[in-house]
């Protein structure tokens, strides 16, 4: 999957509900900020981990990428 342009090596994969992983994450919605964006996808990708959509590398690799984004500066 995707963020900003930036490939996190982890699929984009169904979560269960039709929706992706970037779906859920959706970095073209409006963030106040980088900070709030990146919680955000810290928070969606932790509900992953609890649920077994994602394991923690992938989870890391995912909230590293959002960071490293220029996604609601």
């Amino acid at each position: 999957m995707i963020i900003d342009g930036g490939d996190t090596g982890v699929a984009n994969v169904d979560t269960g509900d039709g929706c992706t992983i970037n779906d859920l994450i959706d970095e073209h919605a409006n963030y106040p900020g980088h900070a709030e964006f990146v919680r955000h996808v810290e928070a969606v990708t932790a509900a992953l981990v609890t649920g077994g959509t994602l394991d923690r590398r992938q989870q890391g690799a995912i909230v590293r990428a959002a960071a490293r984004s220029d996604v609601g500066a």
